[in-house]
């Protein structure tokens, strides 16, 4: 049984603090390789895709399409069906764009 990996949004630039998710290449419940791609972000200069960090059943993912995520926010969790169950619900984040949500934050 392999542990429970939380993986953090990679620090992908020198001064990015935070990108925005811009497609999932896997949903809760799929099989993930180590370094296959998870996602793919967008910050302030580049398109980005991230890869995991382990392989194992993709538990939880943090963030959704559209939504931004800061450096060393959780990004997933990854780990075996039988080491955790996913939570019954994903963690709630109030309903806004993307632009509203940097307006709000400033």
């Amino acid at each position: 049984m392999s542990p429970l990996v939380e993986f953090r949004m990679p620090d992908v630039g020198e001064g990015i603090a935070e990108a925005e998710l811009l497609e999932w290449f896997a949903k809760v419940g799929d099989a993930v390789q180590a370094d296959g791609l998870l996602c793919q972000v967008q910050t302030d200069k580049s398109i980005v895709e991230i890869p995991s960090p382990a392989s194992g059943t993709l538990l939880e993912r943090s963030v959704e399409v559209g939504e931004i995520i800061k450096i060393g926010e959780l990004l997933v969790v990854i780990g075996d069906r039988e080491a955790g169950s996913p939570p019954t619900s994903p963690r709630k984040r109030p309903m806004a764009s993307p632009r509203t949500r940097r307006i709000a934050v400033q």
